[in-house]
């Protein structure tokens, strides 16, 4: 690297190098080493990932022989030293730094007993949490104060999503974590670890500082470098059961787990393989991951309600068996892979009663559901990771998925019997490969480019012709739909990176393509299809695009960062053909580190253009009563959006604050007209005004050390404002949600000790003149008692009230895990209230829904565990 300062023409150049190591005598990695002559600085430069540097200059006063030479590492104390060059035009010095010990490095809590901070990471000794009833990870994870748990299993460090769950600091289930926290004994973890500015790619890691957050699950020490798992055999009676196996083993150079789980107690398998990751388009290109799905047009599956946390409406037979494993092939290279199988047989029944209320007069109808589903996928994951010697990172990553589904609806409508048969195929294909080169100290070349090709193919049968009023024609007819809606993409994104003192640069350019079909047909029995509901849609988006950015660091506490896309879209829809040049800026305001928190402001304006599923030339059936049909044409729609952020993280007084505001608004949209009726509805989209959007979420999580408890503190805000156009009738749908959450866990060094929580739910919303509102409540109280050191009892109570409707579930679990032995036993009361029926409210501006579910009954189920 070579750094050029006000010289004289005729100046002569002259050379610094040398090496840095610690007292450990490890090399010091992007050290900063700066140059002083008579007090001003004449070079600076970086020490490279192996300790050396090397930095270049001329001399502003050739006279002037005598220099300084500061090196300053992170985490170790600054070390001077003065050189006479004269008539050396080279100089070699070395340094050997030592650790600076600062006050704050690593803290330990007394009140929480084992909690370490330690500059970016937080380390939360497990065994101050658990509270004995812990089966998995999850359950554990639960316990640690600022890590949210979702109900589907999505975990979030103080509101922000993990980038990676790693386990003794690798990855092997990249966004499938969920695989390895619903099955892995939570007996084997001695400590998480919350990463905070993580960062995998080493290259990346030197040059800049991240906003990622990561956790590592860390084993006990008889866990590594041996054969373990647990098999874990659970049955009941009604049918239930819940039986596991895991093995697992963690060696330097390989670690491998296998997860298995065979149930019947509502753990569906698909759902813990369902991809969990968030597409990032705002960061480097080293981040991203494009992998997209096509479209699915009929889906009869809608028999679920959002107030489960526990799938207590669900009816399953699931089995889930998944392999995975990381090796190093070399110090340089690592290969990773995931291959997992799931079935799921799954039974759902609801009745529900629909309410229009518009006019001229209401329109309602009733329906009974019962639906069956089989479920199978199968897929494959391979990654490789090489870290070249010349600080060259490549990542390469192949993904198989094939997932066929079976549903079979028995729906009685207005008590007419209807049988509905739907059958997908579905085949995805994933290809990554990322390229990131560290070109010098200051500048940085990454590459993306990927390859998707995903095939779905959808067979929708039902019996019998419930659209023969509509069709004239015999009643007794098959009503049969075949769709086909092939997807492939590709592109390649080249990123340059350069930074400065102050500043970063970035350059960025990108050529995409996107191919998306649509075939449809609809027919009666065997005859011809029906021309008007006929699609063969052809849709291809060629993008050019050429993104700048600049970031610029105010000061130490302050940091500005924009972006500037411009892109060229070529879009060929059928036979016809158009052209879209789009300019999308972006700017942010943003805070590092400061001692009151850091906060964030936004601004960003953003070009769409329709999906393919919003093009189609003539309808397509999507379940047994709505027919959907696309535009006419292809506009873009310009949207607005704002933001702004507040976070403040004390983990050494257990005191977190996230919060966030965003507001949007767009000239346009792509709005539904829709004609309702009691047999169907038929939608049309079509370019209607746009409409406004605004989101806020808090959350204050603060530790009581007078009540060794964690109290949380969260609401969140929605506003919506769109058009709409029903029956003919153009007015403006207004929302408002809400809700309001208090939530606690104690660490009682009693042997009672209880997790409770409270929530409010408020919507209201506003349609033709006409105002709907519901409110409802949900509470839960969780009581652990230690019996003893053997025995653990644990009651949780979940509480609903619904209009009017009361409903308490009730689960009981007690364990008895006896010293010195490998077998721990359980027994587990599910839903000892015995509820069967759940009445679920739905109120819109212009609808109210209400669905009654059938709900698991009551069971009982014995554990007994083995580990080794």
């Amino acid at each position: 690297m070579h750094i050029l300062f006000n010289c004289f023409v005729f100046s002569q150049d002259y050379k610094i190098n040398g090496n840095l190591y610690s007292v450990e005598n490890t090399p010091i990695t992007n050290a900063i080493i700066v140059v002083y002559q008579g007090g001003k600085i004449v070079a600076y430069t970086y020490s490279t990932s192996n300790g050396s540097y090397e930095a270049t200059f001329k001399l502003n006063n050739v006279n002037l022989t005598n220099l300084k030479i500061v090196a300053n590492g992170l985490g170790y104390q600054h070390q001077e030293k003065s050189v006479s060059i004269k008539k050396k035009s080279a100089v070699t010095v070395d340094f050997t730094l030592v650790k600076k010990i600062e006050q704050l490095d690593e803290v330990v809590i007394e009140a929480w007993e084992k909690i370490k901070v330690k500059r970016d990471t937080i380390t939360y000794k497990v065994s101050a949490f658990r509270d004995g009833s812990e089966s998995v990870v999850e359950d554990l994870l639960k316990n640690i104060p600022g890590i949210e748990v979702s109900s589907d299993g999505n975990i979030k460090v103080n509101g922000k999503s993990i980038d990676k769950l790693l386990i003794e600091g690798d990855d092997l289930f990249d966004d499938k974590y969920k695989l390895l926290t619903k099955n892995l004994d939570a007996n084997n973890i001695e400590e998480v670890e919350v990463l905070n500015n993580f960062e995998d790619n080493p290259v990346l890691k030197q040059f800049q500082d991240s906003e990622k957050v990561a956790l590592n699950l860390k084993l006990k020490a008889d866990k590594k470098n041996v054969w373990f798992g647990n098999i874990d055999l659970g049955t009941g009676y009604n049918k239930r059961y819940n039986t596991t196996a895991n093995i697992g083993l963690l060696k330097k150079k390989i670690k491998l787990f296998n997860l298995s789980n065979l149930n019947s107690i509502g753990n569906t398998a698909i759902s813990q393989v369902k991809n969990t990751g968030i597409i990032d388009f705002n960061s480097l290109a080293a981040d991203k991951k494009n992998e997209k799905t096509n479209n699915e047009f009929v889906n009869i599956d809608n028999l679920s309600s959002s107030n489960f946390s526990n799938n207590e409406d669900i009816f399953n037979n699931s089995f889930l068996n998944s392999l995975s494993f990381v090796t190093h092939l070399s110090k340089q290279t690592k290969l990773r892979s995931l291959t997992y199988f799931t079935y799921d047989d799954v039974n759902k029944q609801n009745n529900n009663l629909t309410e229009y209320f518009i006019e001229p007069e209401t329109i309602s109808f009733t329906e009974q559901n019962t639906i069956d589903i089989k479920d199978i996928s199968f897929a494959t994951e391979l990654e490789l990771k090489h870290y070249s010697k010349n600080e060259t990172y490549f990542t390469y990553d192949f993904t198989f998925e094939n997932n066929p589904t079976e549903t079979r609806g028995n729906l009685i409508f207005n008590n007419d019997n209807i049988n509905q048969l739907q059958d997908d195929k579905r085949h995805n294909l994933f290809n990554h490969l990322n390229i990131t080169k560290k070109i010098s100290d200051k500048t940085l070349l990454l590459t993306y480019a990927y390859l998707g090709i995903n095939n779905t193919h959808q067979n929708y049968t039902i019996e019998p012709n419930i659209f023969s009023d509509i069709f004239n024609n015999n009643e007794n007819s098959t009503i049969k739909q075949n769709s086909k809606t092939p997807l492939s993409y590709y592109g390649i994104i080249s990123e340059f990176v350069a930074k400065g003192i102050k500043s970063e640069y970035g350059f960025e350019f990108s050529a995409t393509v996107d191919k998306d079909k649509i075939e449809s047909q609809f027919k009666f029995d065997n005859q011809t299809a029906i021309d008007t509901l006929t699609n063969n849609l052809d849709y291809k988006n060629s993008r050019l695009a050429i993104t700048s950015k600049y970031n610029y660091n105010i000061s130490r506490l302050f940091k500005i960062s924009s972006s500037l896309k411009i892109s060229q879209n070529y879009i060929k829809l059928n036979d016809s053909k158009q052209q879209f040049f789009f300019v999308n800026p972006k700017i942010r305001f943003h805070t590092k580190k400061t001692k009151i928190g850091n906060f964030g402001i936004s601004y960003g304006f953003q070009n769409n253009l329709p999906q393919s599923k919003y093009l189609t030339e003539n309808f397509i059936l999507t379940n047994y009563r709505t027919f959907n049909r696309g535009l006419d044409n292809i506009q873009q729609i310009n949207n607005h959006s704002f933001g702004f952020y507040y976070t403040f993280n004390n983990y050494k007084k257990q005191f977190l604050i996230n919060s966030f505001l965003m507001h949007s608004f767009s000239d346009k949209s792509y709005g539904l007209n829709s004609l309702l009726s009691e047999n169907a509805n038929f939608n049309q989209y079509q370019i209607i005004d746009g409409g406004k959007l605004t989101n806020y979420n808090l959350s204050i999580t603060r530790y009581l050390k007078a009540l060794s408890s964690t109290l949380k503190l969260s609401t969140q805000q929605f506003w919506s404002r769109n058009p709409i156009i029903l029956n003919n009738t153009i007015s403006e749908v207004i929302n408002y949600n809400s809700n309001y959450r208090i939530q606690g866990t104690t660490y009682f060094k009693i042997p009672l000790n209880f997790k409770f929580g409270f929530q409010y739910n408020y919507s209201k919303g506003e349609f033709d003149s006409q105002i709907s509102s519901n409110n409802y409540i949900e509470s839960n109280l969780d009581t652990t008692l230690k019996l003893s050191d053997k025995w653990f009892f644990k009651i949780e109570n979940n509480f609903y009230s619904i209009i009017e409707n009361n409903y308490l579930f009730v689960n009981a679990n007690l364990n008895y895990n006896p010293e010195n032995s490998r077998f721990s036993y359980r027994i587990s009361a599910n839903n000892l209230s015995n509820i069967t029926e759940f009445k679920d409210v739905f109120i819109s501006e212009f609808q109210r829904n209400e669905t009654n579910f059938r709900i698991l009954p009551r069971y009982l189920i014995m554990n007994v565990k083995y580990r080794f």
